[in-house]
């Protein structure tokens, strides 16, 4: 990713957006299945890791409906990435 420009992702089950500090927003709209998301999580981890000036930085938001299912699994999923790579990894339950 270059300086100033936008990296979008809109699907129908989830959107990504990295703003102009660096930061992925990864927003999860309807439920989705785990490798999916693993899926996007290296995507936008890899496009991040291409500025070597900062470290990544992703905050997934799920909803209050949705987390009931989900939230579980993503958080030991990040807790693992926490302790495993390089960077700051979030899980926002949003109303």
């Amino acid at each position: 990713m270059v300086a100033g420009e936008n990296f979008f992702i809109k699907t129908t089950t989830y959107r990504v957006l990295i703003d102009p500090e660096g930061v992925a927003h990864i927003r999860i709209i309807r439920r989705i299945n785990f490798r999916t998301i693993l899926q996007v999580f290296r995507e936008v981890y890899l496009e991040l890791r291409k500025n070597p000036g900062s470290k990544p930085h992703i905050i997934i938001y799920l909803s209050r409906s949705l987390s009931s299912e989900m939230s579980e699994n993503l958080k030991d999923f990040l807790d693992f990435a926490v302790s495993c790579m390089d960077g700051t990894f979030e899980l926002t339950i949003v109303e």
